[in-house]
């Protein structure tokens, strides 16, 4: 009789998990507290519109990286899915023209120095430095102990590939993406490179710099639903069952071995358990006795939580489509203590009824005591509002055509992405900051519980969803080094 995992959550690790745990001969049940799978990975409609939730670019969409044969053998990406390569990735407007990230770094570089010569010093180390960052991509490999069918040895040629990134690693490490932007002379250069906030490490910027230069980080078809819906396809079709609406009150523990979960609809007994849900509240939550793991504890203390407030419109006028190049506001917007000067949109006409457009933009700041204490107050719809008119007034001022023409405004809080898939302060990410070690991973399993493992995109900062991809497929490694099965 085949032994029984039980996954707590159905996103993108809890998906992987089980796929590899089904192929590899396991019984394998997911539950999941939402009616849908996916977690982070998300879309959502209102009033005819799809608004894209999560995938902007995807690292590993290129058949030439390592991590596209895990997202094809899950079945979220194959020769059949198209993968959209927006180009120019990045736009804004600077005194009347429009300045271009382009994917391609030397492309960007050279019309930078021409409206910015005394940044060329700068900028031609820049691309210097983005091309060696190629050379680092994300790594598959398979953990020590574990029978393979088809093994995937990490290799020295890959940590010897690797080396020409190191350098450049180091230095943007040490500095942040704010320090990184203020180097730059010209304002125009600043705000163009000014893409992620100012707090996190510069690799951030010059990663997603070298993952687009490389071909990678493209846009699948139809996005995150659809992504998921065919890893969750592929998980039924191998046999796995998916327990949807149940919310998992504990993780039963006996003599020191994880034995299965207490959820709302009753006891499912397990030989092993793997924890998908957000780590640190799964922690808080799903444990009489916390394990005492040290990486743990390490987890909790190095996570700094990458939150948002995401705000979707659908206007029946046809606006660009792909992006709304970033404009700086007559009128800024104030919420959250905060005043934001310029505005951008990520723009979709096929996502939206004929002759509409389905837009999308996210405030990446941490807001979620700001959201708690309007709940606590009876101020949240209130303030959702007026962070609503603002937005609308400014996008109808910019494009004249949207008045009268809004059908929809839909703003997720932090608290909203709490509500929905349990996560820490509703963070879908974690922060690297400068100086934060990188590379770092933790093991996925406990010392002293046998049978209970972690994965989910807590498993190697910041995060992502290639963490959440790879820490799945891992954890599946785990269950299988445990009853000494094969993985397949």
């Amino acid at each position: 009789m085949s032994k029984h995992i039980i996954i707590i959550g159905a996103g993108i690790s809890g998906l992987t998990a089980g796929i590899y745990a089904k192929r590899s001969g396991f019984d394998v049940t997911i539950v999941e507290q939402h009616s849908i799978a996916g977690g982070m990975c998300t879309s959502w409609r209102r009033n005819g519109y799809l608004f894209e939730g999560a995938i902007h670019w995807l690292t590993g969409s290129s058949p030439k990286t390592k991590v596209y044969q895990i997202w094809e053998d899950t079945g979220a990406l194959s020769k059949d899915v198209p993968v959209l390569l927006h180009d120019p990735f990045r736009s804004i407007e600077w005194e009347g023209q429009l300045i271009h990230l382009y994917r391609d770094i030397d492309k960007t570089v050279s019309r930078l120095i021409a409206l910015s010569p005394g940044d060329a010093k700068l900028l031609r180390r820049l691309a210097k430095d983005v091309k060696a960052v190629t050379k680092m991509t994300m790594p598959v490999f398979d953990l020590r102990g574990v029978k393979m069918k088809n093994p995937k040895p990490l290799g020295f040629g890959y940590m010897f590939k690797m080396l020409p990134a190191m350098p450049a690693m180091i230095k943007y490490g040490k500095i942040s993406c704010a320090q990184f932007v203020s180097a730059f002379k010209h304002p125009a250069v600043r705000r163009l490179f000014s893409m992620l906030p100012g707090d996190y490490a510069a690799t951030a910027i010059v990663s997603t710099l070298a993952t687009l230069h490389s071909g990678d980080g493209g846009y699948p078809e139809n996005g995150s639903l659809s992504m998921v819906h065919r890893m969750a396809k592929t998980f039924t079709g191998l046999g796995g069952k998916l327990m949807f609406n149940t919310h998992v009150e504990k993780v039963t523990v006996k003599d020191g071995r994880a034995t299965g979960i207490s959820a709302q609809s009753g006891a499912i007994d397990a030989d092993a358990v793997i924890v998908t849900q957000e780590t640190i509240a799964a922690l808080d939550k799903l444990f009489d006795e916390q394990p005492g793991d040290e990486w743990l504890k390490t987890l909790r203390e190095n996570t700094t939580p990458a939150v948002c407030t995401f705000v979707s419109i659908g206007v029946r006028a046809e606006l660009p489509d792909n992006m709304i190049p970033e404009w700086e506001l007559e009128t800024p917007i104030t919420f959250a203590g905060q005043t934001l000067r310029e505005l951008s949109f990520n723009s979709y006409r096929r996502y939206a009824p004929k002759g509409g457009t389905a837009l999308t933009t996210a405030f990446m700041t941490d807001t979620y005591d700001f959201w708690k204490k309007a709940k606590d107050e009876g101020r949240y719809e209130a303030e959702k509002q007026a962070l609503s008119e603002q937005i609308v007034s400014a996008l109808c001022r910019k494009y004249p055509q949207c008045g009268g023409k809004i059908e929809v405004v839909d703003i997720a809080t932090p608290l909203t992405y709490e509500r929905y898939t349990g996560a820490y302060r509703g963070s879908w990410m974690g922060v690297m900051k400068p100086g934060a070690r990188a590379g770092l991973m933790y093991p996925g399993y406990c010392e002293n519980i046998s049978g209970l493992y972690f994965a989910g995109h807590r498993m190697m900062p910041p995060g992502g969803l290639p963490v959440a991809l790879t820490s799945g497929r891992a954890a599946a490694q785990l269950v299988c080094r445990q009853f000494d099965t094969e993985f397949k």
